[in-house]
């Protein structure tokens, strides 16, 4: 299990110059390599929306780490919650409605 910051995609990163923040695939390939089961990406930068037809979007994040990362990939929301448990499993703890 790794949780990490993914603040841009590495094409926003170049294009804002920006080397002090890690990108979706920097993450993901090193996720990838070791191998982890589970990759957790957080700290996203506001320019992502939420919604998958504004850009740049928030899926542009994860469209980018799964072309590298092929187990399972979460991408945090301010006050999600996540388990995991003794045996391994993570999961995502539904919302309380």
């Amino acid at each position: 299990m790794l949780v990490h910051k993914a603040t841009y995609t590495k094409e926003m990163a170049q294009k804002t110059g920006d080397v002090g923040h890690s990108y979706a695939k920097e993450v993901a390939t090193f996720a990838e390599s070791v191998p982890l089961p589970n990759l957790l990406l957080t700290h996203f930068s506001p320019r992502y929306q939420l919604n998958p037809h504004a850009s740049p979007s928030i899926e542009d994040i994860r469209k980018e780490a799964q072309s590298v990362y092929s187990s399972s990939l979460y991408l945090a929301r301010d006050f999600d919650e996540f388990t995991l448990s003794k045996s391994g499993h993570f999961s995502e703890v539904a919302e309380n409605v």
